[in-house]
């Protein structure tokens, strides 16, 4: 019994020590139900589809928006919510932009991208 104690000690300090660093590491969503995603610039995924929601925009507004950045972004499901910085000829603007990925298809649509 005595030597199974120092290897049972052992296993409790490391699961305390997973447990503290899984909490801190734990990011709040802002909204109920969404995801957030923690680093935007290495989600290419999302990249691509902020970068359709600024085409698709253009083409219903004949506007000529720029793709900048991602700022922010959230997912829930088929849903994605992204902060996004775009361009124009005289300067940059925020967005937010809500579009629908139907998985299955490959088919996006743009709910609506907005100023923010």
């Amino acid at each position: 019994m005595r030597t199974q104690l120092p290897s049972v000690l052992l296993i409790v300090a490391v699961l305390s020590a997973v447990a503290v660093h899984a909490y801190a590491t734990l990011e709040e969503p802002t909204q109920p139900g969404w995801d957030r995603i923690k680093k935007p610039e290495d989600y290419q995924h999302a990249l691509d589809i902020a970068r359709f929601a600024v085409r698709r925009h253009n083409r219903e507004t004949d506007e000529e928006l720029r793709f900048v950045r991602m700022i922010r972004g959230y997912v829930r499901g088929q849903y994605y919510k992204l902060v996004i910085e775009a361009e124009d000829d005289v300067a940059s603007h925020k967005y937010e932009t809500l579009v629908r990925e139907r998985v299955f298809n490959r088919v996006r649509e743009l709910i609506y991208f907005r100023s923010s």
